[in-house]
């Protein structure tokens, strides 16, 4: 039986029934401090996994980390808003979030910054250590919007 599409933020969804227990059992266990470090270092990890997975799929340029933010949106995940595009730079806002809006709906933004914002410098450096990625607010964190300003590094 094939497996049915989803979309990218179903699968963090579905990644999140597993996640929050695992992690709030282990803060309790351990510390939320040291579990949260465990955690980060694991989804930084997958994350720069993504990011060699992608850049075999689309290619390493920026035109090709504007496929990947298409990927983040899929089903309306991510209300974009464009700001430059060449082949030098990829600039954009994030100007609605339901990745954030889940997170807060269950009360917990500071594990939807873990877990889902955490990820995108990693999966940057693995798509293409060429690249630098500079992101200074996300709306997980109480921002309006979130800022990505993809650019080649010099």
């Amino acid at each position: 039986m094939p497996d049915t599409p989803i979309t990218h933020l179903e699968r963090r969804k579905i990644e999140s029934g597993v996640m929050i227990p695992l992690v709030q059992a282990f803060q309790k266990a351990i510390g939320k401090e040291r579990a949260n470090e465990i955690a980060r270092s694991v989804i930084v990890e997958l994350a720069r996994q993504d990011g060699e997975r992608w850049s075999r799929q689309y290619g390493k340029d920026l035109p090709a980390m504007a496929r990947v933010s298409g990927v983040w949106s899929g089903g309306g995940s991510l209300e974009i808003q464009p700001l430059a595009a060449s082949a030098d730079k990829l600039e954009f806002n994030v100007t609605r979030c339901k990745y954030a809006e889940f997170y807060q709906d269950l009360g917990l933004p500071e594990l939807g910054a873990l877990f889902h914002c955490s990820r995108d410098f990693a999966m940057v450096e693995g798509f293409n250590p060429e690249l630098a990625l500079e992101r200074t607010q996300t709306i997980m964190q109480g921002a309006s919007h979130c800022d990505f300003r993809f650019k080649r590094k010099a």
